[in-house]
């Protein structure tokens, strides 16, 4: 169960976050992508830098086949990434839309894990339409500066050529429909008052997250501090059901060289590349990096999100 303090916290750090934007502070303003650079690098990234250990726990009742399962999950994750790093590299705009799906389930999955909702088919619907609403609304709400990232990632000047009014049309639409979405929910009993009423608050913090703030500042705070540190959460529960006196410091410790690895190379890149690329290569670069590990990720989170649910990995019988 995710701790309800830290959920709080969240919300009043990003309810002083859009009054901070309220206020056009220059400061933010100027410093927002060096922020979200940090959150990004030092938050985000690494919080999928223990999926092996997710698998290993997973299977631990096939202890006797751990060698060749561990060849077999690196091989197979590793080869997802570079599938997916040569896919962006042939099909650029494929990949882009592969990207936008991905991060949508694996949004709407992460928001969504925790919810009472009951019936499958509400839960899938739900998963989509709010993962929809987190990646849609700040890119058409900064359209203007999302653009340029987009069509460098599509390969293409012209890909998704659209007004700033326009945009800021469909940021405010895909609030107000998210916000009918969950009192529909509540109306037709599929959610509770107390659970729909969360979920609105939610809503509405982030649209004026997304809305008000610079573009990379929202993102960046959604993707740390409302979707990384709930995912570290889950993580170290399920880890504490099987390892005695896990903690936070623990998790640390086995994130530490995949994720220095990962920022090495990056800062590598970005040492060598500063002279030859733009702004906005560099951070298409970055999201394609965040893309490529995201797919092997949001698996092992599916998994482990159906192992504890129940659903689909049972305590006798592992579908590794």
């Amino acid at each position: 169960m995710r701790n309800t303090r830290i959920q709080l916290l969240v919300q009043l750090f990003t309810l002083l976050i859009i009054m901070v934007s309220l206020s056009k502070s220059e400061w933010l303003v100027s410093s927002s992508l060096v922020i979200a650079l940090v959150l990004i690098l030092f938050i985000g990234i690494p919080h999928g830098a223990n999926d092996h250990l997710l698998f290993f726990n997973l299977i631990n009742k096939r202890i006797y086949e751990k060698k060749y399962k561990s060849t077999l999950f690196f091989a197979t994750y590793i080869g997802l990434i570079l599938l997916y790093a040569g896919c962006w590299y042939m099909f650029p705009a494929f990949s882009l839309g592969l990207f936008i799906l991905i991060s949508i389930y694996h949004f709407g999955q992460s928001n969504l894990y925790v919810s009472p909702i009951e019936s499958k088919f509400i839960k899938i619907i739900s998963i989509f339409l709010s993962g929809s609403f987190v990646l849609i609304t700040p890119i058409f709400a900064h359209i203007e500066t999302a653009l340029p990232v987009i069509q460098t990632l599509a390969k293409n000047p012209n890909f998704l050529t659209i007004s700033k009014e326009l945009g800021n049309k469909v940021a405010i639409s895909a609030g107000i429909l998210m916000i009918i979405y969950w009192v529909i929910l509540m109306l037709t009993k599929n959610i509770n008052l107390k659970n729909g009423l969360q979920e609105i608050i939610n809503t509405s913090l982030l649209f004026g997250l997304f809305y008000f703030s610079p573009l990379w500042i929202g993102f960046a705070i959604y993707f740390t501090l409302w979707h990384a540190i709930p995912s570290i959460e889950d993580q170290i529960n399920f880890f504490k059901t099987s390892r005695t006196n896990y903690n936070l410091g623990k998790y640390i410790l086995e994130i530490f060289p995949f994720s220095f690895i990962a920022l090495f190379g990056l800062l590598f890149a970005y040492n060598y590349s500063e002279d030859y690329i733009s702004v906005n290569q560099g951070l298409a670069l970055l999201f394609s990096f965040i893309s490529v590990i995201t797919l092997p990720h949001m698996i092992m989170m599916d998994l482990l999100y159906l192992h504890v649910e129940g659903k689909a990995i049972g305590s006798n019988n592992v579908i590794f």
